[in-house]
């Protein structure tokens, strides 16, 4: 009988458990130094790619990076289309959460972006493009508390 109900319990504290965490995966990033939003846009001559980020000082850096691609937590391969790739990994985020993805918008340079990575306060996402030199760089401005991380790209 003891046994017993110690499995009971050790099998309700594990799906407690992995309930809480299945959860915290899927809340709103809204706790400081997390990344809200990541968006894909074009406007004029551009396309970018934006990330709004809860802090005024993100820790951030973009680098060309080259296939295969993984999923670093779970090593699952990821596809994403593109001639070229550069990757941003942002550093001491708050990273237990579902971060917001707009990638709807029609680009003709941009040709996929991916999250790459989401563990113990990192966060990547790899943008696939389609020439080298439409690369134009990575800019920031802060406002409210928030700061958008924007990687720009010619059209």
């Amino acid at each position: 009988m003891k046994n017993k109900m110690f499995i009971v319990i050790a099998v309700a504290a594990t799906i407690l458990a992995f309930s809480t965490f299945t959860l915290a995966q899927q809340e709103k990033c809204a706790e400081v130094g997390s990344i809200i939003s990541v968006t894909k846009a074009r406007s004029g001559h551009f396309e970018t790619v934006t990330f709004l980020v809860n802090s005024t000082d993100p820790n951030y850096n973009v680098k060309t990076s080259h296939p295969p691609f993984t999923y670093s937590e779970s090593d699952t391969p990821v596809h994403i289309r593109g001639k070229y790739f550069k990757t941003i990994q942002f550093q001491a985020v708050y990273w237990t959460c579902k971060i917001a993805e707009n990638f709807k918008a029609s680009t003709m340079t941009i040709m996929g972006v991916k999250n790459t990575e989401q563990f113990e306060g990192y966060v990547s996402y790899t943008i696939g493009y389609r020439q080298k030199s439409k690369y134009v760089g990575t800019t920031r401005s802060t406002s409210g508390g928030k700061t958008k991380v924007i990687v720009k790209f010619k059209r």
